[in-house]
Parts: C-alpha cells; structure tokens; sequence
C-alpha cells in the first residue's frame, strides 16, 4: 500500500486573469489575486502553523495560530483570511508572532 501525500495550502486556490508580488520572508512569490498569504507563503515553500485552515474551506480565521506580520500595518492579521497586495512585504517567523502563537497554544 502507498501513502500519498497532498499538501494542504490552507485556502482555496483563486482563479485570476490577474497576478501580484509580494514578499513573504525575504522572497518574491507572484500568485493570482485574491491569494490569501497564507497559500501564498504554502506555494513558496514556506511552512505557516494552522488549526483551522484547509484548502477544502474557506477560511474564517478562528485559531489565530497563523498571524504574520505585515509592513505598515498595525496588529498581527490571520494570514487565512488575509489577502495578498501588491508589493506586500510579509514575515511569518518573528519573536513577536512566535510569541503570540505560543500564547494561543
């Protein structure tokens, strides 16, 4: 018996004639718009902690185990229900959200 693996890269694919760059921990990823920058970050190899997130649901945020921080903006959103900008500049692994991600454990 063969057990396949299947990433789950937290929410939906999104279809879009249109795609965007941000910058998610120091790499460029260029995704369809709409991408939440949680699969954003999934589609570049990058490992961001979920509870609550599957890519077969659409995401409501209600774990907040996946916060990120974001340049210029103030808190630290779900990175589920957060979509990606153009020329957003992403960080997935600080001492402040590590922080808050063990709190939420």
């Amino acid at each position: 018996m063969t057990l396949l693996h299947e990433p789950d890269y937290g929410t939906p694919a999104v279809v879009s004639d249109e795609t965007i760059t941000v910058q998610i921990d120091g790499l460029d990823v260029t995704v369809p718009k709409g991408t939440s920058v949680m699969r954003a970050a999934a589609e570049a190899g990058l490992s961001v902690p979920k509870l609550c997130a599957t890519d077969s649901l659409q995401a409501f945020g209600s774990c907040r185990l996946c916060v990120v921080e974001i340049d210029g903006r103030k808190g630290t959103p779900a990175s589920c229900t957060t979509p990606c900008e153009p020329g957003m500049v992403v960080r997935t692994q600080t001492p402040r959200v590590e922080r808050l991600r063990r709190n939420v454990m």
